[in-house]
């Protein structure tokens, strides 16, 4: 089973994608972690992420491609080695036909296929909100928001005490600049999956919880046989 989730920047997808992965079976595979490793990691590749994180801009195609296609192989290793992976849920990625394309391409090299697409709905005023709100740390990278989830301390992280600051590719200008840009190119990615009968809405300015079970409502829809795999208690876990 392998699962898109899609939504614009700020629609939940890293907090969905951490819920739901456990609950199926499913690793997440979230295109923004691949790339901070990279650029944490120091190396050129890195370097190159970080000068397009910087300016707002997406990271080109074949750069994505060549980092989900590495996730994907470590996926396998993890079946061959009988860890319980179930298959892969993918955040952040596809962005547009060609890497689609690419990414049925790969699966279908490992005689896999997208299982379903769950596209989160919120509205545009919510996600300049949450996005432009938004605070990390800079050690661990805990994730904060100056509305909705700060830190106890102005500044400093609950988890480690690192520095909590804005990340440059959530500025206002960087925010704006990167819906514009899910709009015009990433939103009609949708036509390639629903004529295949793959998409599913969920609305996603709800509570967390509510929108995690709208989800896992909507995949299992599409998989009958996902349902074994949901634990009785599961919507209490975090």
């Amino acid at each position: 089973m392998n699962v898109i989730l899609m939504g614009p920047q700020g629609s939940g997808k890293g907090t969905q994608a951490g819920r739901i992965g456990p609950r199926l079976g499913l690793t997440q595979v979230a295109t923004g972690e691949l790339f901070r490793a990279a650029i944490a990691a120091r190396t050129g590749l890195g370097r190159r992420i970080k000068d397009l994180y910087d300016r707002g801009d997406l990271v080109p195609d074949d750069l994505t491609i060549g980092l989900v296609e590495e996730k994907l192989d470590e996926i396998d290793r993890e079946r061959d080695l009988g860890e319980g992976v179930g298959g892969a849920l993918f955040d952040g990625f596809p962005r547009n036909r060609e890497q689609a394309k690419a990414l049925d391409a790969a699966l279908a090299r490992r005689e896999q296929a997208i299982t379903a697409v769950v596209r989160i709905d919120v509205p545009l005023a919510m996600l300049v909100a949450r996005l432009a709100g938004r605070r990390v740390c800079k050690r661990c990278g805990a994730v904060y928001h100056v509305e909705f989830n700060p830190p106890r301390a102005d500044g400093v992280c609950d988890r480690c005490g690192g520095e909590v600051v804005q990340r440059e590719d959530d500025t206002a200008e960087a925010v704006t600049k990167r819906l514009e840009i899910y709009f015009k190119q990433t939103e009609p990615l949708l036509a390639y999956y629903e004529e295949r009968g793959l998409v599913a809405a969920v609305d996603g300015d709800r509570p967390i919880e509510a929108v995690t079970e709208a989800i896992v409502a909507a995949i299992t829809r599409h998989v009958p046989s996902a349902n074994a795999a949901v634990s009785p208690t599961a919507g209490e876990q975090g």
